[in-house]
């Protein structure tokens, strides 16, 4: 790690997460730090770190997070007041070799994560990979009607049941297993049942949003998605987080559905992948 970084101790995160408490709908924020706080690792090898560029981090909040899990990275970066150019200097000078992505940056940070690109000498374009970022005030989750019955219910996914979300997730990879079984062993979750089998799912990110919504073809067009959107909305609102979801552009079933339920976007966010390569310093 290049010496223009500073390690903020982990007894000192939670002065990084309060700076963002005024606003919980930010999801590179308050409810990403705290995760991060409260995460425990699933073997020795995942490691989570947080970098900024001085001592002065209580005032501007400025910080780098690295969660590394089998084998990758996944980045997360944000700043309370607009220094951005000592944000850019500091992601340019990581080190990261191994392909690692860039999670949920808003657009005022797209120039940042471009340079960062260039400066890794990538020959090809920088694709941002974008999601829309839907809000649902919490008065219109008491408008929810209860739907559950001794048969058809929604309860917390157990990490056992990684596997199963694992093997419908569109980016499944050959280390994925990991990634999902530690949301689920982190954080909130939903699993739709019918007779105590799973049928459905939906987790929550590290950011704080709702992610990986599935539900199984036979089980579609049955109310189940919305059920377990309803669940794990409860569960999200008794946290103290503002409830929110990510949702592709292009995912026009999941975003009707969302909207019906009260949900309006509020933002937009970009995931881009970086391939393994070396850095390229000015040096």
């Amino acid at each position: 790690m290049d010496s223009k970084l500073t390690e903020i101790p982990r007894d000192q995160w939670t002065i990084l997460r309060d700076l963002y408490a005024g606003d919980r709908t930010n999801l590179t924020g308050y409810d990403l730090i705290e995760y991060f706080i409260n995460w425990t690792p699933i073997d020795s090898d995942e490691t989570i770190k947080i970098y900024t560029t001085d001592l002065d981090f209580p005032e501007h909040g400025r910080y780098i997070l690295i969660h590394a899990v089998a084998k990758k990275a996944y980045v997360y970066l944000n700043t309370v007041k607009e220094s951005l150019e000592e944000l850019q200097s500091a992601l340019c000078s990581l080190n990261l070799q191994t392909w690692h992505l860039i999670c949920g940056y808003d657009e005022r940070l797209k120039p940042i994560v471009e340079h960062y690109w260039a400066a890794r000498g990538h020959p090809c374009k920088l694709v941002h990979q974008g999601t829309l970022v839907y809000h649902l005030p919490k008065s219109e989750i008491k408008k929810f009607p209860r739907t559950d019955t001794p048969s058809f219910y929604c309860r917390r996914l157990e990490p056992i049941e990684a596997g199963m979300v694992d093997k419908h997730w569109p980016y499944r990879s050959a280390d994925s297993l990991e990634l999902i079984t530690g949301f689920i062993k982190n954080n909130i979750s939903a699993g739709f049942y019918e007779t105590g089998s799973l049928h459905g799912w939906c987790l929550r990110s590290p950011h704080g949003s709702m992610s990986n919504l599935h539900v199984l073809p036979e089980y579609r067009r049955a109310g189940v998605g919305s059920m377990i959107v309803r669940f794990i909305a409860e569960l999200i609102a008794a946290s103290g987080s503002e409830v929110l979801a990510t949702v592709v552009p292009e995912n026009e079933k999941s975003r009707k559905m969302f909207e019906k339920l009260g949900f309006h976007v509020i933002n937009a966010l970009y995931w881009s992948v970086m391939p393994e390569s070396q850095m390229q310093t000015d040096e």
